[in-house]
């Protein structure tokens, strides 16, 4: 990674660094104190890499697990490399390990675009990110349009990695949680309620290991707090991005509030389809989305 692959932002109290060579990932998000104490908001990115443990990374063609790496389509099955063959899986697709082409950097904002294609892969697929700095927070909003010439279910997200120390609470309201097998993939819907009370406000720094999808979220809001620090951030999505994914591990000082289209393997569990699924685009149609993010004193 050289420095020219580094993009940074600064405007409204907020200074972003972005990525282009490694997946437009956002490496550091700080915002600024009213007594002028910077305050990072995402765990730190290691120099060098994908976003994997820290920053934030864009999730596409697809979110989260994919089974097998395989699906089946009216004209046949698709067939996606699989990055985790132990686990017989591919994860959070492509875009996210590729460089971007920058098309336009201002003070306050960054435009990129990944061009994705690959003659042994189905999907051909532009996706163009914005991100911008305005009085309202921070704007990461995403454009996917697919370039091919056959039609395929797409889908899109964010996976933000927040810090978490102590006094962390996360509050996020949904109607449906899911049962989840031990290789992670949602099995059945239940009420979100027989879950962790993610509605009422957790201490996710003092909460067991979670990882869990949630469907039903109509308020499109999530609240985190660093109480110790007298900081909150609002993360609101948009468009596309419907349904709310939450990772909390209990060995990392780590939380993550993943904004998505769908639900994990949809592609395979057509049984869930009606809590988040895909969308057939056909070549020239696009879906967009956004997550915003907001920080104030509390």
């Amino acid at each position: 990674m050289t420095d020219e692959n580094i993009h940074g932002l600064n405007a409204h109290g907020y200074e972003v660094s972005v990525d282009a060579a490694h997946g437009a990932s956002l490496t550091s998000l700080k915002w600024q104190k009213p007594d002028g104490e910077w305050f990072e908001i995402l765990h730190p990115c290691p120099p060098a890499e994908v976003a994997r443990t820290g920053g934030s990374f864009v999730m596409a063609p697809f979110t989260n697990r994919l089974h097998g790496g395989r699906f089946e389509t009216p004209e046949g099955s698709v067939q996606v490399p699989l990055n985790r063959p132990e686990q017989q899986m591919a994860a959070h697709g492509f875009s996210r390990d590729r460089a971007w082409r920058v098309v336009e950097v201002r003070e306050d904002s960054i435009t990129l675009v990944d061009d994705f294609a690959d003659d042994a892969i189905a999907f051909h697929y532009r996706l163009t990110q914005t991100i911008s700095i305005g009085a309202n927070g921070v704007t990461l909003a995403l454009n996917l349009t697919n370039i091919g010439e056959r039609t395929l279910p797409y889908g899109m997200g964010f996976h933000p990695w927040f810090r978490k120390e102590s006094n962390t609470w996360l509050t996020a309201a949904a109607e449906t949680g899911f049962a989840r097998d031990e290789r992670g993939f949602m099995t059945e819907a239940r009420p979100a309620s027989q879950g962790p009370a993610f509605s009422n406000g957790i201490e996710v720094s003092t909460m067991p290991w979670f990882d869990g999808h949630f469907a039903g979220w109509t308020s499109r809001r999530a609240l985190i707090q660093w109480r110790d620090r007298n900081v909150e951030l609002d993360l609101y999505s948009t468009g596309a991005l419907t349904n709310l994914h939450i990772y909390v591990p209990d060995n990392l000082p780590i939380l993550c509030v993943e904004p998505v289209s769908h639900i994990p393997d949809v592609h395979n569990r057509r049984s869930l389809a009606p809590y988040g699924d895909l969308v057939w685009l056909a070549p020239g149609e696009a879906i967009e989305g956004a997550m915003i993010l907001k920080v104030a004193l509390l």
